[in-house]
């Protein structure tokens, strides 16, 4: 799960690499992160010798809708916002997914869990400032993002009933490269070797972590490895001193906190509910 962080963690970063002047549209490195995806996660399957019929289309479709509306929002946040600002808005997805199991899959929320809510969006109030900072069409889309992003871990608790986490990644992947690919064939910028590396390098960093990530998922319970995505929030902060040479403002570093600290309350819920269902 760690180096599925770190992995992801980059993909922001090329996004951003890629001059806003270049012409380069969203959609075109959209298509290029789901292209390289559906390559390696296609060629593993079919390894392995497992078929590519889906078990649950309808689900599948769900979580497909979800997760492209929330990696468009995201890359467009990504390109307006600062990179950490960005991420660490992102990562409330894991409190839209507490909520949205509770609402429509009757799963438990616990007393902590709820608290880890409170302080998570707590802690994105106090990185976007809404009553001393206008709330800009960026920070809106991120906050987007992380909701599209819980629907979408949300369908995938429903999908580990019928289907690999595999299938559920190539599938996913397919159908954003065919949604794209008309768009890039009409409007695409053939990029130089610069662009062309970073555009391939955001497909194989979102691959890659989509695979540690599944892999960490088939290892341990999920309420087990899911603290360790936000090591994601940590990563972006070194990135945005690294790559961009900018020090995130104070309030976005107390935001980051309050919203690590509410992912290690969830962690700690989680635990702590299923000891009292098993007893142990």
């Amino acid at each position: 799960m760690s180096l599925g962080a770190l992995f992801l963690s980059f993909v922001p970063v090329f996004v951003k690499l890629i001059p806003a002047d270049s012409g380069i549209p969203t959609v075109q490195k959209l298509f290029m992160r789901g292209l390289v995806a559906t390559l390696v996660t296609g060629g593993i399957l079919l390894v392995r010798g497992i078929g590519l019929r889906p078990g649950s289309p309808g689900l599948l479709g769900a979580r497909a809708l979800f997760g492209i509306a929330g990696m468009l929002t995201y890359f467009i946040a990504v390109e307006g916002l600062p990179l950490a600002e960005a991420v660490t808005i992102n990562k409330l997805s894991p409190f839209f997914v507490l909520l949205l199991s509770w609402v429509f899959l009757g799963e438990r929320l616990g007393g902590l869990q709820l608290t880890a809510v409170i302080i998570g969006f707590s802690g994105v109030l106090v990185i976007v400032r809404p009553g001393a900072i206008p709330l800009t069409l960026p920070s809106a889309l991120a906050i987007l993002s992380a909701l599209f992003a819980g629907s979408a871990y949300t369908t995938l608790r429903a999908l580990r009933r019928t289907d690999r986490p595999l299938m559920v990644v190539f599938w996913f992947s397919a159908a954003i490269t065919v949604l794209f690919f008309p768009p890039v064939l009409l409007n695409g910028v053939v990029p130089d070797t610069v662009e062309l590396l970073f555009l391939l390098c955001i497909g194989l960093s979102g691959a890659a972590g989509q695979l540690f990530m599944t892999s960490a998922y088939r290892c341990a319970p999920g309420g087990e490895v899911a603290i360790y995505g936000y090591l994601s929030v940590i990563f972006s902060v070194i990135w945005q001193m690294i790559f961009f040479g900018s020090v995130p403002e104070t309030a976005v570093l107390a935001g980051a906190g309050l919203i690590l600290l509410g992912g290690w309350l969830n962690y700690r819920g989680g635990m702590k509910l299923r000891q009292r269902i098993t007893g142990t």
